[in-house]
């Protein structure tokens, strides 16, 4: 059932398959989705496929988006420590059918501003896809290192996963003011929280994610509709500025 009757919505971050931290199926995921109302959802592989096996994890993130395209897309990740052979693998997932590279700089072993991964986003930058950053561990994924990069790649679009989470709000909030290509993702923000009241004027550079199955999609939904309250605002987060992002690209 619906959270939100009428309003579309599009879930910018859930994760997919079987790691050391988190666990969940194809199935597990669209049952969620229907339970919550969300019309589509954008694809990661969990941890250890983003830390090591990252081909396996791109394969099993297809298969999802093959299996699933009107309710799926999907993100590569690969760990730039893997060099040339990483950039070859991107450019392999992004051509056969992913919608955007996944960074997670503390999966991954690097400073999220550190140069190791601009070859990885020089080869984004060809198929023109956005870049989805986890940030909220402090030095090594922040905010403001999130919109370095942003700044390094002006032509790319950018999800600061997490809005910086809890500890790091109001610099998520400054960052979105350096980098018109920054956008601010939700999850990781309870109730308790007060990172989405910062971004009350800000929504045309929000998108809602859930970070399934770390949250449930319904309770995340509810908290941002208790927050943002108009229609106008409501379809914004939910659905138009995730499309602007993928630049109209969302789906197959």
């Amino acid at each position: 059932m619906a959270v939100l009757p009428g309003v579309p919505i599009v879930d910018a971050h859930v994760y997919l398959g079987e790691g050391y931290h988190l666990s969940f199926g194809v199935e597990d995921l669209l049952e969620q989705m229907d339970e919550a109302g969300v019309e589509r959802a954008v694809v990661c592989p969990v941890d250890r496929f983003v830390a090591v096996h990252n081909r396996e994890g791109n394969d099993l993130v297809l298969e999802a988006v093959r299996s699933h395209g009107d309710r799926l897309s999907g993100m590569a990740a690969v760990n730039p420590w893997f060099e040339g052979e990483a950039v070859d693998e991107v450019r392999r997932a992004l051509g056969e059918g992913l919608a955007g590279l996944f960074v997670h700089s503390v999966y991954q072993g690097f400073r999220l501003d550190d140069h190791i991964v601009d070859p990885l986003l020089e080869a984004v930058a060809e198929f023109d896809v956005p870049v989805y950053v986890h940030t909220g561990t402090a030095a090594q994924a922040e905010p403001f290192q999130a919109a370095e990069l942003a700044r390094r790649f002006p032509g790319l679009n950018f999800i600061m996963g997490h809005g910086g989470s809890s500890d790091y709000g109001e610099d998520a909030v400054r960052a979105l003011e350096f980098a018109p290509n920054l956008w601010l993702e939700t999850s990781r923000n309870g109730p308790a929280n007060y990172n989405l009241w910062r971004v009350k004027e800000l929504t045309s550079r929000v998108v809602f994610g859930s970070s399934a199955p770390e949250y449930i999609s319904a309770v995340e939904i509810e908290i941002l509709a208790d927050v943002f309250a108009s229609r106008e605002e409501r379809e914004a987060i939910f659905s138009k500025n995730i499309e602007t992002v993928f630049k109209g690209r969302l789906r197959p």
